[in-house]
């Protein structure tokens, strides 16, 4: 009979492969269930122990093979199709909106009428085939009107690129000029404006009304910008790509690989800047961020087939169509319609975006080898569940051409896609421990950080972050820049100590039993940090009583806060009386700076709160110990400033999907 902790370790654990309830994919895996039988399940299928072995089985074991191919076989291209009858009669509404001066609504508007579009040529029948360059070149005088230039000529350079002839237009340059005004680049908009004038050559009455226009235009200098990534504290590390030379890998039975301090590391330290090895956007998402970088979209672009995912560039788009999107384009649908999980989108997107299938299989079978799996725990409900989510990863591969031209459609696999379908389940083993959730930080108009909020917009599987052990109480703050991951120290870290991270509960809001009850569930261990063993109260119920460091060298005892600052307290482990008085006065002054940092967050200089902060925190740190009420406020302000410098975004937008 299964415990409580049981059933809840296996729901936690099938959520990692279906997410969402109403997918098709839990009634595939309980229909093979309950025709292969829990005798069968465990007596047999539970005895394997490789996954080519569990794969084989449920491709050929007559048990399921029939029930399993029977389902597959079904597997089908299903997408949001392009349609060019949509998008002009969105561009048209664009189009009223825009002369009734609501900027807002037209750009909406023409934004889904751009994503709707087909390529080039591919209707003729409506706009001459020229749908998207149209609604391009509507977005453009839109983007004008509302101060975007450097947006503006982007689309105008589109236009081109998509059919419509500029080469003699003279309405093209004037748009041209009138970017280059809104940019500052005076010189360039002249240019473009004496073009227009040739091809306008004894037309002055709009010539003149050209040039009014520019001139009456104030450069709003208005820069598309993206997340700037810091740089590391003390150099990149030559053996741990991204991560600071001030870190290294070390291994233990009980921990497995983590990360220790190589040298002594400070508050607001950047100690990790890592690209993912693969990273998706969830499905909620996929109207108001772009499908490769993850940015937040003002001027998406289509993909080239589908209208389920959108791009924040032409370069995006292109990037992500040459690799990996050309696989799962026209199964979008089919794949949101599963449930499965943001970690399955993972996997699948580790072989579509890798070169070849054998470079595929290399990366998996290193990411297997070297990343925890906890396949000796598993149950073999979980092996099947994961090897059938395996499988129908393997017939979207199949059916979207990854393996090329096959001799039948059918879904036996051959020896290759066997190889690959193995690794899919290992792979499936791997991202349930080692994915990063990442976070957009959402703001409102009033104010940076009241009422400020973060929003989970996708995952990650990074190789060295994977390697942080998680503590109740991290020595990290974590935010992205686009789809990197960045680690900034939020205290001291002695060299030779271990450098946590954190993987969901914190001590703060979360008593110790419902920690425990969690960490176990989801990730097989039960955490022993100091805030577990020493049973730290959370925030709310936390006195603001200081524990402090005994000042004797070498001493590592703590000592509470002495009755009277003036006297000498004696110290039980060193038995050598002590005066508290100096690091007394040192927290005072940290608790000063934290309030002029509090003062900064207040009036939104960022930097300034930053600063304050690390100095504040580095000074507890030297005579103190947490938990410390006003510290640890301080250490969550200071993820809060480090988030306000990466993936932020103002209110949310209507989506353009």
């Amino acid at each position: 009979m299964s415990s409580s902790s049981d059933i809840y370790s296996q729901a936690c654990s099938f959520r990692t492969i279906q997410s969402d309830k109403n997918g098709f994919f839990r009634e595939f895996y309980e229909e093979v269930k309950e025709s292969c039988g829990e005798k069968w399940l465990k007596n047999y299928f539970g005895q394997f122990k490789s996954d080519q072995a569990r794969i084989l089985s449920i491709f050929n074991d007559r048990e399921i093979s029939d029930i399993v191919m029977g389902i597959l076989e079904n597997v089908q291209s299903v997408y949001k199709k392009k349609d060019a009858t949509f998008s002009a009669q969105r561009r048209i509404q664009a189009e009223k909106s825009f002369l009734l001066g609501d900027y807002s609504k037209a750009l909406i508007l023409i934004n889904q009428a751009i994503l709707r579009a087909p390529e080039k040529g591919a209707d003729k029948e409506i706009d001459g085939g020229l749908t998207l360059a149209l609604a391009l070149w509507q977005r453009s005088s839109i983007l004008i009107e509302m101060g975007e230039g450097e947006r503006a000529l982007a689309d105008l350079k589109l236009t081109t690129t998509f059919g419509l002839n500029t080469k003699q237009n003279p309405e093209f340059y004037i748009k041209m000029a009138k970017a280059y005004t809104l940019m500052g680049e005076n010189a360039r908009a002249k240019v473009s404006l004496g073009v227009a004038e040739s091809f306008l050559a004894g037309n002055e009455i709009k010539i003149e009304k050209a040039r009014n226009e520019i001139e009456q235009i104030n450069p709003t200098l208005k820069k598309v910008q993206k997340p700037k990534v810091p740089s590391l504290t003390g150099g990149e590390n030559s053996e741990l790509k991204g991560a600071s030379n001030l870190l290294t890998l070390a291994e233990s039975p009980d921990k497995g690989r983590y990360i220790i301090a190589k040298d002594n590391l400070k508050t607001g330290d950047i100690v990790l800047t890592e690209e993912p090895i693969a990273a998706c956007l969830l499905p909620n998402y996929y109207g108001t961020h772009c499908h490769h970088c993850l940015q937040r979209l003002i001027t998406p672009i289509g993909c080239y087939k589908c209208s389920g995912v959108a791009f924040c560039s032409y370069d995006c788009m292109t990037e992500a169509f040459k690799t990996y999107h050309k696989y799962e384009c026209q199964y979008t649908d089919l794949m949101i319609g599963s449930g499965m999980s943001i970690l399955c989108y993972i996997v699948l997107r580790i072989f579509t975006q890798s070169k070849t299938i054998d470079d595929g299989l290399q990366l998996s079978n290193e990411l297997i080898t070297k990343l925890c799996t906890h396949n000796n725990l598993r149950q073999p409900e979980d092996f099947l569940a994961r090897g059938l989510m395996a499988a129908f990863l393997l017939r979207c591969l199949q059916k979207s051409g990854y393996f090329g031209i096959r001799i039948t459609e059918g879904v036996n696999p051959t020896s290759k896609e066997i190889q690959v379908a193995t690794a899919l389940l290992g792979l499936l083993q791997v991202v349930q421990y080692n994915v990063h959730e990442i976070y957009e930080t959402i703001l409102t108009n009033e104010h940076r950080f009241d009422g400020s909020k973060v929003v989970y917009i996708g995952a990650g599987l990074y190789r060295v972050g994977s390697y942080f052990n998680h503590e109740c109480w991290p020595g990290v703050a974590r935010y992205f820049c686009g789809k990197s991951i960045i680690l900034a120290c939020t205290h001291p870290v002695k060299s030779g100590d271990t450098v946590y991270e954190n993987y969901g509960p914190v001590f703060t809001k979360m008593i110790l039993k419902e920690r425990q009850q969690n960490l176990k569930g989801r990730y097989l261990f039960q955490c022993n940090c100091d805030a577990c063993r020493e049973n730290w109260p959370t925030l709310q119920k936390l006195d603001k009583m200081v524990r402090f460091r005994c000042t004797t060298a070498n001493c590592d005892n703590i000592i509470k806060f002495p009755k009277d600052i003036n006297k000498d307290v004696r110290c039980t482990k060193c038995r050598k009386n002590i005066s508290l008085k100096e690091s007394v006065l040192t927290v005072i002054k940290a608790e000063e700076l934290y309030r002029q940092a509090a003062k900064s967050m207040k009036e939104q200089d960022t930097e300034a709160a930053i600063d304050f902060f690390k100095e504040g925190i580095d000074l507890f740190y030297q005579v103190a110990v947490l938990p410390h009420k006003d510290t640890l406020i301080a250490q969550e302000s200071l993820r809060s400033c480090y988030g306000d410098t990466a993936n932020v975004s103002s209110v949310i937008a209507e989506a353009n999907i």
